[in-house]
């Protein structure tokens, strides 16, 4: 018992930290010497884990087991691309996504561990959203502790520092919320939606344009039993009256006191939508990605070297893969992610429309954040994305709905 506990503990505190981003806090507030020990810490934790689990492991995903062979591959072609280049990288550090994956493969195929994980990621997700609210009503950012003179805080970057990644976040959790907590009691329905409210409202302060969009469309994804009939009618004809709400945002928003990117991702939406898109801002993204496929193109086949796009700042973690470890290893990446949309697509009605949002939300993520296979806690939730895609029982109402079809038919 307490050896199944200390497992538990050897996988759950280093996920949430990482969650949590404690360790950069420890740095700006403490010292970095000991946010370096907990990094070695959680990396040992991991390890010491996996080899406790390798005895007691049940049956493993083979849609998580293709992380294990795309980092594999990543490491090969990048480390032989930056050796050929002469592009010198930090092997340890880039290998820890990679020991996250391993460790939660084998921690994850014990269906109690999944669900001990799933409370655990909704809480602390959760968490990660309430921090980011309380720092945005004290004007409170991640910049002012790394001596950065900030006034006013325009956007909620909450633990993160960036305010994509705070939406990003923000998204995954009120999908959590809404699919794995549904009380039957009166009382804790009403803490749900509060819940709901809260979270969507972390999401609103990060004035993140993406997180918009792709909260739109999780959110009709989680109601899809709502969209049929009479009410798709009703919804494409509303269509149009929601696109000129849209258009007209800087009128409606006029009286509302946004300053700096507030009115920046106000008007870029307006622009969008207007087809105006020479006046998009897009932060200087472009001229990034511009700089990066320069490099691609120099070096197509076999990439450039470990964390060489991070180096350069993309924002764009599709082509960080083609930039560090090339063509190949990028068609892979590719196979990958969509074997996990066709298993998802292919899943019961309680496991689609739970893994397509999150699914969805991490895939377009990739193409304004270089953060997302580089960070741990996002590692660990796709291979319990695979768990679920692979060994997803269907529950009884499911069940009786396709008997109930086959009865009909």
């Amino acid at each position: 018992m307490k050896n199944k506990a200390f497992i538990h503990l050897c996988f759950l505190v280093p996920f949430v930290i990482t969650l949590l981003n404690l360790q950069v806090l420890v740095t700006y507030l403490l010292s970095t010497t000991l946010a370096q020990i907990i990094a070695y810490v959680n990396l040992g934790l991991i390890l010491l884990g996996t080899v406790l689990m390798l005895k007691h492991k049940d049956e493993l995903s083979k849609t998580s087991r293709l992380w294990i062979i795309f980092f594999l591959m990543y490491f090969v072609f990048a480390i032989m691309a930056g050796a050929i280049h002469n592009n010198p990288s930090s092997i340890l550090l880039s290998t820890i996504p990679f020991f996250y994956v391993l460790g939660f493969y084998y921690y994850l195929s014990v269906s109690d561990h999944r669900v001990l994980f799933e409370k655990v990621a909704l809480m602390a997700f959760a968490i990660s959203c309430f921090i980011c609210i309380y720092w945005k009503s004290i004007n409170f950012d991640l910049d002012k502790l790394a001596g950065v003179n900030i006034f006013i805080i325009d956007r909620a970057s909450g633990v993160y520092g960036d305010a994509n990644q705070m939406a990003l976040v923000s998204i995954i959790s009120f999908v959590f919320l809404y699919k794995n907590f549904k009380p039957e009691n009166k009382f804790l329905k009403i803490i749900r939606l509060i819940l709901l409210a809260v979270v969507a409202y972390c999401l609103f302060i990060t004035f993140s344009n993406t997180g918009f969009m792709v909260f739109v469309i999780s959110l009709v994804m989680l109601n899809y039993k709502f969209f049929s009939g009479i009410r798709i009618i009703f919804g494409i004809i509303l269509l149009p009256v929601f696109y000129v709400v849209l258009l007209n945002l800087n009128h409606i928003t006029a009286n509302l006191n946004l300053v700096g990117q507030q009115r920046d991702k106000i008007n870029n939406i307006v622009n969008m939508l207007s087809f105006n898109f020479d006046k998009v801002d897009d932060s200087g993204r472009s001229q990034l990605v511009n700089e990066l496929l320069y490099y691609i193109f120099k070096n197509p086949l076999f990439g450039n070297g470990l964390d060489f796009a991070n180096s350069h700042h993309a924002h764009n973690t599709v082509l960080g893969v083609w930039a560090d470890a090339g063509i190949f290893v990028l068609l892979f990446f590719l196979f990958m992610l969509g074997k996990y949309f066709l298993r998802a697509i292919s899943s019961p009605p309680h496991v689609r429309y739970f893994v397509l949002p999150v699914l969805i939300a991490l895939c377009i993520f990739m193409l304004s954040l270089q953060s997302i296979i580089n960070q741990p806690y996002l590692m660990a939730l796709f291979v319990y994305l695979g768990y679920l895609l692979d060994f997803n029982p269907k529950k009884k109402s499911d069940e009786v709905k396709e008997l109930e079809e086959e009865v009909s038919t």
